[in-house]
């Protein structure tokens, strides 16, 4: 038997019980009802969009950034560097055969010509005109001819006799002279005057080029 401290009475508990006080009472437990204390415990349901979420974020932001920093709208390409020039073009297969690179020719070197010597004037050249037929005052008359074309003091002769055609001869650096004498007398024939025999010693010492007269 207990008693009872409210009432001052005594308590009588029945047999095979446990007397509990007024303080000894069971407290039941407050349920929170505050939503900001509530939504600290998110649900199994919902723990994987906030990750998502932050992955999905970060791969648009990089998708923006690497457009922006390529500046343009399409897939960038990396060009090959060209190859050096060699001069050859390179080879190619055309039906499964292979061909060699054509070359490129060098180009052609051509020489020129010196130009031909100017002849002197018909007044400085020294003229000679020799007979070597039978036919009298030929020289004579082409010693005139020549002297009424510019020539100057031209001396006419004998030569030994020839069956050659008219012919032009001219000693050693006098060709370009002896090439005018024959154009302005319509000869054919020029050539050089030889060193030794009866021409060389008809000829006057003075002369730079000699006309022969020839039968032919």
């Amino acid at each position: 038997m207990l008693r009872n401290p409210a009432g001052g009475g005594v308590t009588t508990a029945a047999p095979g019980s446990i007397a509990v006080g007024p303080r000894d009472s069971v407290r039941p437990r407050p349920v929170t009802t505050d939503p900001d204390t509530a939504s600290h415990r998110p649900s199994g349901a919902r723990a994987w969009l906030r990750p998502a979420a932050l992955v999905i974020s970060c791969l648009v932001i990089g998708f923006v950034a690497g457009w922006v920093l390529r500046g343009d709208d399409g897939p960038a390409t990396v060009l090959a560097p060209a190859p050096e020039s060699s001069g050859e073009a390179p080879a190619g297969t055309t039906g499964g055969t292979t061909t060699a690179p054509a070359t490129t020719a060098p180009p052609a070197t051509t020489t020129e010509e010196a130009p031909a010597e100017a002849p002197p004037a018909r007044d400085q050249i020294q003229l000679a005109v020799l007979n070597a037929t039978d036919v009298q005052g030929a020289a004579g008359r082409a010693a005139d001819e020549a002297e009424s074309l510019g020539y100057a003091g031209v001396t006419a002769g004998n030569a030994p006799t020839t069956t050659g055609p008219d012919t032009v001869y001219y000693r050693a650096g006098q060709e370009a002279a002896a090439q005018r004498v024959a154009a302005d007398l319509q000869v054919d024939q020029v050539t050089a005057l030889p060193a030794s025999g009866g021409l060389a010693s008809a000829v006057p010492a003075d002369a730079q080029v000699v006309l022969v007269l020839g039968p032919g």
